[in-house]
Order: structure tokens, then sequence, then C-alpha cells
């Protein structure tokens, strides 16, 4: 589902002395099936973004449409728009508070009139989406990892069947194999739905493994908008902005400084050992010959 935000403006507490303008004149068209990753320091506008996407937040001025949808109209349809684009908010387990994983998951599609056999599909197709067993079912949330209830939480929005999801910092305070673990299954999940997906992060590792576009936000506006290695070619305005790029990608920079012809557009660390795999290889080949 496409998403289109024309002129878009929100003034927090407006007219008081704390009045702030945390988003100003955002023009951007998402494509639908796109992945884009949105970064941004604190306080950069990023999370206010995302929250105007599902009706949380109602602009100051400016239009959002999502698909057929003018979601900043005067009686727009906000529980129709909420099953449309599915919102996981930084630490959603936060937000688990039923005694199963079942009832937790079955949650949104209960509220939204679903038969009994509808709602069980949804619950297991969800927990699949997820890489939940159906053991987990009958479980307290509470008695799993962190990277398992992070899991539940997703999949509780998935039931919904969204044709948008936004995630905003989905791997935030994971330990290393908790983080691989959820944004291996976002990403497989991406592939497999080839829905709208918005990921909101402040990990440039994070953003340039999973994204095909990112957005960069900077006091409240888009500062920068393309191709993950177009972003990070840009060291020098990212800094400027309190951010960094991926420590591959300086990896990569220090080494064609000491005269190794590396791609600069080199941002992953699979595709880093890749180009260093072949290049070793052709030079034993070329050793080997001259032997």
């Amino acid at each position: 589902m496409a998403i289109e935000i024309q002129g878009l403006n929100y003034v927090y507490m407006e007219g008081s002395p704390f009045e702030k303008h945390a988003l100003k004149d955002v023009n951007l068209t998402i494509g639908d099936g796109e992945f884009v990753g949105i970064i941004g320091h604190t306080g950069s506008g990023k999370s206010t973004l995302i929250q105007h996407l599902n009706g949380l937040l109602q602009p100051s001025s400016g239009t959002i449409k999502i698909g057929d949808m003018v979601i900043t109209e005067k009686g727009a349809d906000m529980k129709k728009l909420r099953q449309k684009v599915g919102l996981v908010f930084q630490y959603p387990e936060h937000q688990l508070f039923e005694e199963t994983i079942y009832k937790d998951i079955s949650y949104g599609p209960k509220n939204m009139g679903l038969s009994q056999d509808e709602i069980d599909e949804r619950v297991r197709e969800a927990m699949n989406y997820v890489g939940l067993s159906e053991k987990y079912m009958n479980r307290s949330p509470f008695e799993l990892s962190g990277g398992q209830k992070r899991r539940v939480a997703i999949a509780g929005v998935l039931a919904m069947r969204p044709d948008v999801l936004i995630l905003d910092e989905p791997a935030a305070g994971l330990d290393p194999a908790g983080r691989e673990e959820i944004l291996t299954q976002i990403r497989a999940l991406y592939l497999e739905r080839k829905m709208t997906v918005l990921f909101v992060s402040h990990s440039m590792e994070d953003v340039a493994r999973a994204a095909g576009r990112i957005i960069v936000m900077n006091q409240g506006s888009v500062a920068l908008d393309g191709k993950p290695a177009e972003i990070f070619s840009q060291a020098e305005a990212l800094r400027s902005m309190g951010l960094d790029v991926p420590q591959i990608t300086r990896l990569i920079d220090e080494l064609r400084r000491r005269g190794i012809s590396l791609d600069s557009s080199i941002y992953t660390i699979e595709k880093a050992k890749a180009t260093i795999q072949m290049m070793l290889a052709n030079k034993m080949n070329r050793e080997g010959k001259e032997c």
C-alpha cells in the first residue's frame, strides 16, 4: 500500500511557552511494497512522523494519503486505518498483558469482530510469520526471552493483516542474539508478505542490512532520501546531523585510504566478506600461476 505525504507540519503544545515545531513541511511518497528505513538523532522527528501514519497524531497542517484513504480528512475512519496500518512501538513487549500468547495475539482480531475460526487461523498464521512454534500458544508471554516477547508483540499486529507495517526500534535493548533473531525474522516476513514496511532505528548497521531505501530526518525535516549506498556515501553530512555510517563502511574507507581497491558502496558485513574473499581468491590464483 502506497503512502503520500504532502506539506506535513506538526507543532507540539502550540501557542504555549513550550511550543515546538516537530515536523516541518514534510513531503514523501513511499511506494507499495517498499522497505524503508527511517533514521535520525533523538528529537529529529522520526517517531512523530510515524505516529501520524496510523492516526495517533493529527497534523497541524498538511495531508496524508494511505492507499485510497486521505487519513487527515475530517471524519476519516480511524478503526479501518489501524487495521491497514500496523504500528509496533519501541519495547512492544511492555504492552503484552494477556495470560497466554494466544490471547495476546488474538486481541486485535477479536476486536475486529471475526469468527473464532478466522481468529484461530490468523493467530497461527501470525505465529508462523514471526517464527514462533504453536507449542508456545498456551504459555504465558512473560516466560519468554526478550526476543521472543518482541515477536509475540509483532505477531499481535500481523494478526490484523495490515497492508503497512511500521516498526519503531524493533531491536532496541536486545542482546546480539535476540537482535539478529528479530531482524532476520522481519526481513523474512517482508520477503514473504511483500507489504510496505517502515523501519525506524538509530542503528546504521540494522538499517543498512534491512532497508532498500533510507530517509534521514533532521530537525523535523527530510534531510536525505535515497538508496543505502547513496546515503552512507555522505558520511560528513550524516556526522553533521549527529549520525554516523555503519562500522563496516568506516572499515572499507580505511582500507581504501591504505591503497586497497574496494568499492566505496560496501555497507554490510555480508557484502564486505564476499568482496574480500573474492579478492583473496583472485590473489591466490595469480600467485599460483606465477609459481
